[in-house]
C-alpha cells in the first residue's frame, strides 16, 4: 500500500519527486509553489510529501508525488 511507505521510499521508486522553490502563499487546501525558473503552481497540500517552511524568501525542497506533478504540467 503506497500510504504505508515513508518519504524516502517513495522518492526510491519514483513515485515523488523533489522540486526546489519558494513557498509563495496558500489557502486551507492548497500552496502556492514558486520555481526557480519563474514559474508558479498551486499544490493540494495533501500531495506535498515535506514539511515547508511558510518563509517566501527560502529556497527550499518540496517533495510532491509524480502524479500531480504531471497533472498540473510540471515536466519530469
Amino acid at each position: 500500500m503506497v500510504e504505508s511507505l515513508i518519504r524516502k521510499d517513495m522518492e526510491d521508486l519514483g513515485l515523488s519527486r523533489s522540486i526546489e522553490g519558494y513557498y509563495v502563499e496558500e489557502n486551507p487546501k492548497s500552496v502556492l509553489i514558486k520555481l526557480t525558473n519563474g514559474k508558479s503552481f498551486w499544490v493540494p497540500k495533501r500531495f506535498i510529501d515535506s514539511k515547508f517552511f511558510r518563509e517566501s524568501s527560502l529556497k527550499q525542497d518540496f517533495i510532491i508525488d509524480n502524479w500531480i506533478l504531471r497533472k498540473i504540467g510540471y515536466r519530469l
